[in-house]
């Protein structure tokens, strides 16, 4: 009977949103899942500076951290917000890594980090012109105070070039919310937003949420439910972004989470 109803769903409406919510039940997810929206600290804007895959794995661990440490809604510049300068300068390599979007994730095995308070992070000078000097190594990163972190690992979802567009599917994004659900733990994704690849963190979902198109035309996404929560680092907190977005512009994700 289960065979004949999907099987009848898809002579008469094709690949719906019909087909969709049968195999989500089928596989008994729930509807939404926000258990990490309020462990997300706000990102500092990267501006034009191409830090995003530090922004994400910094994130991914502020949220971790802000968890462990049982701190809702933290603030900037409060005792969770991990400094980008000293992800992008620190160079311990864990050596456990499976996919290059993990890298910089990982470096916080080496169990400790700095601040943003000690070690701040500007994309943009005192003149508004861009701050490159943000690759470089600040002065005071052997000296600043360390905060001790909770052990790390990574689980590998799936991979594609970091610059392909369309290559998901329904599967891969019933594989990202199950692992939120699952896991309860961030996910680093990469995509391809105007023809560059981006690297994001993913918190979160809602089936029967309208959210944004980002960088795609409007009509794609016109009256499709459906959304992750997003948090990315162009000075916001969470963003939500349609599925569309998920399936047409994403191509690689890692769940980051504390070590069992």
């Amino acid at each position: 009977m289960k065979f004949f109803l999907a099987h009848l769903c898809l002579i008469i409406a094709g690949l719906t949103c019909t087909t969709v919510a049968f195999a989500q039940a089928e596989k008994g997810l729930p509807s939404h899942y926000t258990g990490l929206n309020d462990y997300v600290v706000e990102a500092p804007n990267q501006g034009q500076v191409n830090t995003c895959l530090f922004m994400a794995a910094t994130g991914a661990m502020e949220i971790l951290l802000s968890k462990k440490l049982g701190i809702r809604h933290p603030e900037a510049n409060g005792p969770t917000d991990i400094s980008e300068r000293y992800t992008i300068s620190e160079n311990f390599s864990s050596k456990r890594s499976r996919s290059w979007f993990e890298d910089a994730f990982l470096k916080f095995d080496s169990g400790e980090a700095v601040l943003t308070r000690d070690m701040p992070f500007e994309s943009f000078d005192e003149d508004g012109d861009i701050n490159y000097s943000v690759w470089n190594r600040p002065a005071n990163f052997d000296s600043a105070p360390r905060v001790k972190l909770p052990k790390i690992e990574t689980i590998y979802l799936f991979s594609h070039d970091k610059y392909s567009k369309g290559v998901l599917n329904q599967e891969h994004l019933n594989h990202v919310k199950e692992s939120l659900v699952n896991h309860e733990s961030p996910i680093i994704t990469v995509g391809n937003d105007e023809d560059y690849w981006h690297v994001t963190v993913i918190v979160g979902y809602d089936d029967n949420l309208v959210g944004d198109c980002y960088e795609l035309d409007s009509s794609v996404c016109e009256g499709k439910k459906g959304s992750f929560y997003v948090r990315d680092s162009f000075g916001t907190r969470i963003e939500a972004r349609s599925y569309e977005w998920f399936l047409r512009r994403q191509n690689s994700a890692a769940i980051a989470k504390l070590a069992e």
